[in-house]
């Protein structure tokens, strides 16, 4: 009996618990309904650059509909933390966010390090987050197969960029002998690189050398030395932050080491030209979506105006297409009755052929990707990005 009285016990608190949350969710403000939108962003650490160029953009854009009358006599609130670029903060405060501040969907986060685990407390708080490019098959899957239910994202996976790009050092560089700079700590840029070499095998290449490496290091030569006497016509290195690739390109020309670099979308901001543009002259990277687009400009330029010394990149952009997605998911849901966390995620499962920031997107609702999502392939020249093509899976 006394078992018995502590279970109902427990079931009871857990209901008030979840009670509360979803009362919370749906917060009053001087008689306004209030929705909070939760943001997981850096803004400070290694990756600071994302939150600073996109934390304005979403705030403007809450602005915005708060200004046209809300979504149906519902306000949102844009709740925004900093990760500090560090996976357990990034957990700590996603459960903050959803036990303290009652948010009904999250934003973020931008790197698979962190997502991974987050799915988890996203599905057992039954509150959706939409991640910005987290590209690890593993963000919105379980490695024996199974969805995430809360779960999403708005980038490519990494499968898709991996095979592309060796697709293209392949067939259109002819490029035959490759060399792997790993940071064996990211669960992004080891996942790259692993579907890069399984399709780069497939064609007909070679992996000559296979090299590692941990976040935060910033001395490569040892590596680099030995990549050289590889001596092979392609380094791969999908870091995860833009300074890794740059700090590499510039020991590598200290060292003679001439060969064609490529990276992924981790390292496509306008500061690795910056730091590396010359070093870099002739090397190629993937992306999801370009700042220098010309469907952009209009864009950028209203916003470089407003934001002084702010400059709009692909983390504003991937940041107002999962706010986009989120504010679809509220709207589908408010037509329906209440706009409940869960409400949300059923109707981001189910959309179709909807207009975001960057493009429309149809969501994979057994695996929460964005339905083809295009891959441009990038490459630098004269210390600036042109477009060499786009890629799109079959």
């Amino acid at each position: 009996m006394k078992k018995a009285g502590l279970f109902g016990t427990k079931w009871f608190a857990l209901f008030l618990v979840v009670a509360l949350l979803m009362s919370s969710a749906l917060t009053s403000c001087g008689g306004e309904k209030v929705l909070k939108i939760g943001y997981l962003t850096e803004q400070t650490g290694v990756e600071s650059y994302i939150a600073q160029n996109s934390t304005p953009a979403l705030e403007d854009y809450v602005a915005k509909i708060n200004e046209a009358g809300g979504i149906n006599g519902y306000k949102l609130q844009l709740v925004v933390y900093d990760t500090r670029s560090e996976t357990p903060d990034a957990v700590s405060v996603l459960k903050r966010m959803i036990e303290q501040d009652g948010v009904v969907a999250v934003i973020g986060p931008s790197w698979s390090a962190a997502a991974i685990p987050i799915a988890e407390i996203a599905d057992a708080s039954k509150i959706p987050v939409v991640a910005t490019t987290a590209s690890n098959v593993n963000v919105t899957v379980t490695e024996d197969g199974k969805l995430h239910p809360y779960m999403f994202r708005v980038c490519f996976i990494d499968p898709y960029q991996g095979y592309a790009q060796a697709d293209f050092a392949y067939n259109k560089l002819g490029l035959r002998k490759a060399a792997l700079l790993t940071d064996i700590s990211s669960p992004y840029t080891v996942g790259l690189h692993q579907f890069f070499e399984e399709h780069f095998l497939e064609l007909g290449g070679q992996i000559v050398a296979k090299e590692g490496y941990n976040q935060g290091d910033t001395e490569f030569r040892a590596q680099l030395a030995k990549i050289k006497d590889a001596s092979p016509d392609l380094l791969v290195m999908d870091a995860y932050t833009f300074k890794d690739l740059g700090l590499a390109s510039q020991q590598a020309e200290a060292l003679g080491l001439k060969v064609k670099i490529m990276g992924g979308d981790g390292v496509f901001v306008p500061e690795l030209l910056e730091m590396a543009g010359p070093q870099l002259e002739g090397a190629y990277v993937t992306t999801g979506v370009s700042e220098t687009a010309p469907e952009f400009a209009p864009f950028n330029a209203e916003y470089a105006q407003k934001h002084p010394g702010i400059q709009a990149n692909v983390y504003t952009y991937y940041g107002l297409d999962a706010l986009m997605m989120i504010e679809y998911g509220i709207r589908e849901a408010v037509k329906k009755g209440d706009p409940t966390p869960t409400a949300i995620r059923d109707a981001i499962e189910n959309m179709k052929d909807v207009q975001l920031f960057t493009s429309k997107v149809t969501m994979e609702p057994d695996t929460h990707n964005p339905y083809k999502k295009p891959l441009l392939i990038m490459t630098i020249k004269n210390s600036e990005w042109e477009l060499v093509e786009t890629f799109t899976p079959q």
